[in-house]
């Protein structure tokens, strides 16, 4: 939000109202309304009053207003400009804490209002851009006033805040002498993996920087602009004004001073290890592998490990892991113990680092089976589903799997040792595979196992030559069926185009944002239907429920529609796409981020994708494929963009196409490059 829109709002003291309604509450329900009562009671609110507006006095000369010049940057949709913010003495000296709101970028001039009534320039000195703090120094000719050494005791460990204390936030965004102050409880300790106090006060770039006090006038925290689950940096979002703040404990700070004060930012530690299960909540963790070169490669992680502990904390869950890495700044070590093999290993550790090198996506060159698997009378299921889900169907010639030998009709049943059970198991041994390295296949060749070395290759940024043949034949005569898409709540309109037998293979799913507007359901099946038949697709399409644009409410759709979908047909995670008409492509980018666990790939047609960045770097098991369809001059910074995060990006120009009409987009490229997602 730009500092002329926060000029707006005035911060009230909100202490007040929570008490004022309590004692209101107890006023009315008492049984007889005896008026000692509710005079005591009044006088209680008053107490109350009073002791926090001495806590906000206590910290009071510390907290001081900062104003920035030049350096405008622009934050998520919002450009901010200069102007003031606020900070919080340390130490006499002059080093003072804020917030890294206002300095992403650093300004051209910084000027703080001391406690004497002086402007004095400052300079950033450090920034932490895992706790979104930033370090400034004033010089000044006396000590100033500072956050007292008895406060930092009080936020040495977490357990010392209870829950549901009371707290004031404060600010001098508006006020150079007279802070601000919001009032409210400490709602949860340990938010943001560990890193942060979360309160119920309103926190907004009004008090970023400032205290957060309790009723005795002790600084527990310093007020910062994170999110509640960010993990990754860069993925965090202004969330002022929902309810929901943040403080950073002052031990966590003033155990980082001294690497601030020598010019040394720190950033989150990243490890780079791949679990089998994105779910925070799910456990153990198991992992599939290591991103080539991340410092989880380095300490020896291999796929099948299970992480018991890091640091030396229990791990049971992968939120239990994240918790122990977001403790840990970049540059510093991380010790591992793992089960492998049911055998305990220790002594494992690492260097965390600032960022994981670029991952880019791996590639063999073979497909598997689109049959559903068919259990054989009294075989297990897992050696049903590995004679029928893991049967090689074709090989694309030059390939890795072409070179090393494979064949249509080989069935894979290990890689590297370990037993390929599924295809979500092939995919995270393929997915972590360094390049340099053969990974070893059994195979099943009509009677015979055999051992073939392969080694994979980056994932080619070109079409497939051509579609591989069908493996079902359609009954004469055969059509798609349109079936309509219930949505529960959404007023939108939804329909899917369903190709004959498709319940007897894995069906890709492709779902379209349309462009606003009516759509011709007749024309999509038409344009549709070859395809879906011969290669197993079902094509969702949705349209907005205003005819005008889309909504941000409206990206739920693809989810819900995908959720559908799997209810009735068994669709295929390699060939799960989002794809987009006109301004509907925009939405289409957005869903699929959203949805990466799920989705494989994304297809713009006709969208115009000026500006665009994804938030996050590619990543293996959660990768995404770009198609973009459109006029020549619109495709460019896009592709250019989508490949430095490590993504792969297919650009087909074409110069008739009209984001509303299918007969106009190019059917033969879209086609094979949807296809050519179910390769491994």
């Amino acid at each position: 939000m730009p500092y002329s829109s926060l000029r707006q709002k005035k911060v009230a003291h909100r202490f007040s109202l929570p008490a004022a309604i309590g004692v209101l509450m107890v006023c009315l329900l008492m049984p007889h309304g005896g008026f000692g009562q509710q005079l005591d009671a009044l006088q209680l609110l008053e107490k109350e009053q009073a002791a926090l507006r001495d806590a906000a006095a206590k910290a009071n000369p510390y907290v001081v207003q900062i104003e920035t010049f030049g350096g405008m940057e622009r934050i998520g949709e919002d450009l901010v400009a200069e102007g003031p913010t606020t900070g919080t003495i340390l130490t006499e000296d002059g080093w003072i804490v804020s917030s890294l709101y206002s300095f992403r970028q650093r300004p051209a001039s910084i000027l703080v209002s001391l406690p004497n009534g002086k402007r004095q320039s400052a300079e950033v000195v450090a920034r932490d851009f895992s706790r979104q703090l930033t370090l400034l120094k004033v010089e000044s000719e006396e000590p100033l006033p500072h956050v007292p050494e008895s406060d930092q005791e009080a936020s040495a460990e977490l357990s010392a805040v209870n829950v549901g204390s009371w707290v004031v936030a404060l600010g001098k965004t508006y006020d150079k002498e007279v802070a601000s102050q919001s009032g409210g409880i400490i709602s949860a300790v340990g938010r943001a993996y560990g890193k942060a106090f979360q309160t119920d006060a309103k926190i907004s770039p009004i008090n970023y920087g400032g205290p957060l006090v309790d009723i005795q006038g002790r600084s527990l925290g310093i007020l910062s602009p994170l999110s509640p689950g960010t993990f990754l940096e860069g993925d965090s979002s202004e969330i002022y004004d929902s309810g929901i703040g943040f403080a950073i404990p002052l031990a966590d700070i003033f155990e980082r001073l001294p690497t601030w004060q020598k010019g040394e930012d720190t950033h989150e530690g990243k490890l780079g290890v791949v679990t089998t299960s994105q779910n925070e909540m799910a456990g153990p963790v198991k992992v599939v592998g290591a991103i080539p070169g991340s410092p989880a490669g380095k300490a020896g992680l291999q796929g099948g490990d299970i992480i018991n502990k890091a640091n030396e904390k229990p791990i049971r869950l992968l939120a239990d892991l994240k918790h122990a890495i977001a403790q840990v700044d970049a540059g510093n070590e991380l010790s591992l113990e793992v089960y492998r093999k049911g055998k305990l290993v220790k002594g494992l550790s690492c260097e965390l680092a600032k960022e994981i090198p670029v991952y880019r996506k791996r590639y063999l060159g073979l497909r598997l089976s689109k049959r559903l698997a068919e259990e054989e009378e009294g075989a297990e299921e897992e050696q049903a589903e590995a004679s029928s889900a893991l049967t090689i169907s074709s090989v694309e010639s030059k390939s890795p799997a072409a070179k090393a030998g494979l064949i249509s009709g080989d069935t894979l049943l290990s890689c590297d040792g370990e037993l390929l059970t599924s295809r979500e198991t092939l995919r995270g041994r393929i997915a972590v595979a360094e390049l340099e390295q053969e990974l070893v296949l059994r195979i099943r060749r009509r009677e015979e196992e055999l051992e073939i070395a392969l080694r994979p290759e980056l994932w080619p940024d070109e079409l497939p030559a051509s579609l591989p043949k069908p493996e079902i034949e359609m009954p004469e005569n055969s059509q798609c069926k349109i079936v309509d898409i219930a949505l529960g709540d959404f007023t939108n309109k939804a329909f899917a185009v369903v190709p004959p037998l498709a319940d007897l293979r894995n069906m890709g799913l492709l779902m379209v944002y349309s462009e606003p507007g009516d759509v011709d359901r007749e024309k999509s099946k038409e344009y549709w239907s070859e395809f879906a038949m011969a290669q197993g697709w079902i094509v969702a399409v949705a349209s907005s429920a205003n005819p005008q644009r889309w909504s941000p409410a409206e990206i739920e759709l693809a989810e819900r529609i995908l959720r559908r979908m799997q209810k009735s047909y068994s669709v295929d995670r390699k060939r799960l796409v989002i794809a987009g008409q006109g301004i509907g492509g925009r939405m289409a980018v957005i869903a699929a981020n959203g949805l990466r666990d799920q989705v494989s790939g994304v297809l713009t047609l006709n969208t115009p994708l000026g500006g665009f960045q994804l938030p996050q770097q590619n990543f293996p098991l959660r990768s995404l494929d770009f198609l973009l369809v459109g006029k020549g001059e619109m495709l460019q910074e896009p592709e250019k963009a989508i490949r430095k995060q490590g993504y792969s990006a297919v650009t087909v120009p074409s110069a008739s196409v009209s984001a509303a009409k299918w007969e106009t987009y190019p059917q033969v490229e879209i086609n094979r490059w949807l296809e050519g997602l179910a390769r491994f």
